[in-house]
C-alpha cells in the first residue's frame, strides 16, 4: 500500500538526509488526503484522526512507506521461508528495498519496459510455487495484508531490476578461457576428488619399534628393495616374495581419502608406473606404486570447465553488483526512518 485511505489524516514522518541541507519533501500522493512533515516535527493530527501509515525511507524523492515494507517482509518470508519478523529482519528487508528501489529507478531512467506477458509469466510461476491455486493464494495474501495489486507491482519492479542488472552487471562479468584454465590448475584436487586410483604396497615392518637397531635393519631392507626396483625388479613380485603378501601388494581401486594422507599425498604426485620413496610410519617403512588412475574424460573436463565458468561468472557478477550498487548509493539521496 503506497497511498493512504482518503478521509483519514496521515502523518508521514520523513528523516532529513544526512546532508547540511534537508532534502525537499516528496509530493503527496494524489487523493490521499495526507500530509508530509520533516523528522522531528510533530505530526499535526487533529482530534479523531489516527496515523495509519508512515514513511520509513526516501530514495531520491521516492517514498517507501511502512505498509510497503510490511508487504515486502511478508513476500520475503514466504519466498525465503524466513522465521518470525523482528527488528533485524525489518532492517534487512528495508536495506534490500532501498537497493531494489535504486535499481528500479535506474531501469526507468534507461526506459526499460516490462510487457504484460512477461509479468503474467512471473505471476503464474509465483502461484505454482505457492500451491497452484490463485484464488486461495490471493485469500492468504489478503489475510497477511498484501493485495494482488501490490504483488503485481513488486513483481514488475523485480523484473525491471533484473533487466537493468543484466545490462549493468551480468554482461560485464564475462569469464575468459585463460581464467578457467588458471582456476582448474589451482584447484585440480577439487575436480579430481571423485577420480579413483589403483596402487600396490610393500611394507617393511619393525619388530621392536623401541629398539633403534630394529629400525636400522628395516631401513637397510627397504633400501635394498629400492635398489632392486631401480634394477628392473617387478614391484608385484617383490611384494609377493620379500614383502610376504600373497595378494602381491595390490590395494585395488581406491577413492580419494581412503589412504592416510601421509601415504596418499606422495602417491598421487606420481605418474602411473612410478614408485614412492620410502615413507616411514610408526610401524615401519612403506613403498607404494601407482598402477593406474582415472583421468578426466573429455565429458568430465567439459562439465568441470562449465562449472568453473559459472562459478567465476557468479563471483564476478557479485563483485560488479556491489560496486554498481555502491556507486548508485553514493549518487543517491537516501533518508532512513525506521
Amino acid at each position: 500500500m503506497r497511498t493512504a485511505s482518503v478521509g483519514l489524516g496521515i502523518a508521514l514522518l520523513v528523516l532529513g538526509a544526512c546532508r547540511t541541507a534537508a532534502p525537499p519533501l516528496p509530493p503527496v500522493p494524489a487523493g490521499s488526503g495526507g500530509i508530509l512533515v520533516r523528522a522531528g516535527e510533530p505530526p499535526p493530527v487533529r482530534d479523531g484522526q489516527v496515523v495509519i501509515d508512515r514513511v520509513v525511507a526516501v530514495v531520491n524523492g521516492d517514498v517507501i512507506m511502512m505498509s510497503e515494507l510490511q508487504e515486502n517482509i511478508i513476500i520475503y518470508r514466504r519466498e525465503a521461508k524466513a522465521g518470525p519478523q523482528d527488528a533485524e529482519l525489518e532492517r534487512f528487508v528495508l536495506n534490500r528495498l532501498v537497493d531494489h528501489r535504486l535499481q528500479v529507478q535506474e531501469a526507468r531512467r534507461e526506459k526499460i519496459e516490462i510487457t504484460e506477458e512477461e509479468l503474467r509469466g512471473v505471476l503464474d510461476d509465483f502461484v505454482r510455487r505457492n500451491g497452484g491455486d490463485r484464488e486461495k493464494l490471493e485469500a492468504q495474501l489478503r489475510v497477511q495484508g498484501v493485495t494482488w495489486d501490490a504483488l503485481r507491482r513488486e513483481m514488475r519492479d523485480q523484473l525491471l531490476a533484473q533487466r537493468v542488472r543484466s545490462r549493468r552487471v551480468v554482461r560485464r562479468a564475462a569469464v575468459t578461457e585463460a581464467e578457467v584454465d588458471r582456476y582448474l590448475a589451482e584447484n585440480r584436487d577439487k575436480f579430481e576428488a571423485g577420480l579413483r586410483y589403483r596402487a600396490r604396497h610393500i611394507a617393511v615392518t619393525v619388530d621392536a619399534p623401541n629398539v633403534p637397531a630394529a629400525w636400522e635393519r628395516a631401513k637397510a631392507e627397504v633400501d635394498a628393495l629400492v635398489a632392486a626396483l631401480a634394477g628392473g625388479a617387478d614391484f608385484a613380485e617383490l611384494a609377493r616374495t620379500r614383502g610376504k603378501d600373497p595378494a602381491a601388494g595390490d590395494l585395488g581401486w581406491l577413492a580419494r581419502g581412503e589412504l592416510d594422507a601421509a601415504f596418499e599425498a606422495p602417491l598421487l604426485r606420481l605418474a602411473p608406473g612410478q614408485v614412492t620413496a620410502p615413507i616411514r610410519s610408526g610401524a615401519g617403512y612403506h613403498l607404494f606404486k601407482l598402477e593406474e588412475r582415472e583421468e578426466m574424460t573429455p565429458a568430465r573436463l567439459a562439465e568441470a570447465r562449465q562449472q568453473v565458468r559459472d562459478l567465476l561468472a557468479q563471483k564476478k557478477a557479485q563483485e560488479r553488483m556491489e560496486e554498481w550498487l555502491e556507486a548508485l548509493r553514493r549518487r543517491a539521496l537516501i533518508a532512513i526512518r525506521l
